[in-house]
């Protein structure tokens, strides 16, 4: 697999799109009569939270930034 060259400022902007989305999608799952199914919402969730994770993980001092969020 090629090596995405990223550079810090990629990777902030990443994180913080997928965090304000896990949000965005965890709003959706609680409001009653949500036309989206769970499993789909779940799934949706499990992937962006995935790809956060592998953030932190590389770059821990990301996990600061999720006070502000």
């Amino acid at each position: 697999m090629p090596v995405i060259d990223f550079t810090n400022k990629d990777i902030l902007l990443i994180y913080g799109h997928f965090m304000k989305k896990i949000k965005e999608l965890e709003l959706i799952k609680a409001t009653p009569g949500n036309p989206i199914h769970p499993d789909t919402l779940k799934q949706d969730i499990d992937l962006y939270s995935s790809i956060t994770a592998k953030i932190e993980k590389s770059n821990p001092e990301v996990i600061k930034l999720r006070e502000l969020m």
